[in-house]
């Protein structure tokens, strides 16, 4: 069997270890994962009812158009339900976004470190990633702007930034928007949006409003806790959602992942209970790493960089000595920073688990 030649140049995704594997694994009670950047917290009540309510209509195919659900979030955000897509994750949007933006010949601008999907996406299309590494931690858009030129079809752009938590001004990011070129697509990810402190943390959307080259994602995944349904969309032109059309496979999105994010919508002036438990996880992270003096990147999302390489063992080793405590955390080898891992911000007493293994390994 011969395969494309791209899948050579590819790595497989490797996602975070699930609870029951590492309990089995180690002889352990008690274990929490930190590793995905998931909420500590399950789906609102009524989410899970409408959810339930659904069960009886599995027999048959969802709404292939999602039209419920385009038009709640044309309406939340006064666009067009045409300039609303929905897929199955806002993974599956960048990869649709790959197949109608790159090929052969053609570049991507990505950060260095980044989301380790868009590398992937761009690989797999015989496009060029060009990677800019970070300044600060955090995106550098005036090397971004220098690396595109006129084989650049698109430019992904993660904000807050993933994996740092570092987070982009909403002016700084419309300069850069406009010394693009018209025909480059400025692909915004905003899958933590709803977790930043800042007041123009809305900026991305009036971005949207003036640029037809920028496409915005969020998700449902994270804040409002579906991650196990995988449902993300995105704000784009009508042309990109037409173009995405072509290549969209049918009914991408189930019927219980569209009941719920569509009910977890209507529930958004209930959000801000769960961006306090956020803030608050972040503060006691921040105050038991401190008390412990172990270095970090503050953040503007629900995860953060924790510094290792001045632990008690080698930073490579400290992934796996957590795992052996009962800690799932992201390797930061895995995403280009090895002195430091990415830990996700918990519950209360899940983050002051994390801080007691980190302690004993000091």
């Amino acid at each position: 069997m011969k395969f494309v030649s791209q899948i050579k140049n590819l790595t497989p995704y490797v996602a975070g270890t699930p609870i029951e594997v590492v309990a089995k694994a180690y002889g352990l009670e008690k274990v929490v994962k930190l590793a995905s950047n998931e909420s500590p917290l399950p789906p609102f009540p009524e989410v899970l009812e409408v959810i339930t309510d659904q069960f009886d209509r599995l027999n048959r195919y969802p709404d292939g158009e999602a039209r419920d659900l385009r038009a709640a979030l044309a309406r939340r955000y006064a666009v067009e339900p045409d300039q609303v897509i929905i897929g199955n994750g806002s993974c599956e949007l960048l990869i649709w976004l790959s197949l109608i933006l790159l090929e052969p010949g053609a570049e991507a601008v990505i950060a260095d470190p980044t989301f380790l999907v868009y590398e992937e996406v761009t690989l797999a299309r015989g496009a060029t990633p060009v990677k800019v590494p970070l300044t600060n931690f955090g995106n550098d858009l005036k090397s971004m702007a220098a690396a595109v030129n006129e084989r650049t079809r698109a430019v992904f752009l993660t904000n807050p930034h993933n994996p740092t938590g570092a987070y982009l001004a909403a002016a700084d990011i419309a300069a850069f928007a406009a010394g693009l070129p018209a025909d480059c697509a400025l692909i915004l990810d905003e899958a933590y949006n709803e977790y930043v402190e800042e007041p123009d943390s809305q900026g991305g959307l009036d971005l949207f409003a003036s640029n037809t080259n920028v496409i915005l994602t969020r998700t449902f995944s994270k804040i409002y806790g579906l991650c196990g349904l995988r449902v993300g969309y995105g704000l784009c032109s009508p042309e990109v959602k037409e173009a995405i059309d072509k290549v969209r496979q049918p009914f991408n999105v189930n019927t219980l992942a569209q009941a719920a994010a569509l009910k977890a919508l209507s529930l958004e002036s209930r959000l801000e209970e769960r961006r306090q438990l956020n803030r608050e996880g972040r503060r006691q992270m921040y105050g038991g790493l401190d008390r412990l003096g172990i270095g970090y990147v503050r953040t503007q999302s629900n995860f953060l960089l924790v510094e290792i390489d001045q632990l008690g063992v080698p930073a490579a080793e400290v992934p796996e000595e957590l795992l052996r405590r009962g800690v799932i955390v992201r390797s930061g080898a895995a995403l280009g920073i090895p002195d430091y891992i990415r830990v996700s911000v918990g519950a209360p007493k899940e983050n002051e688990f994390l801080l007691e293994k980190l302690a004993e390994l000091k």
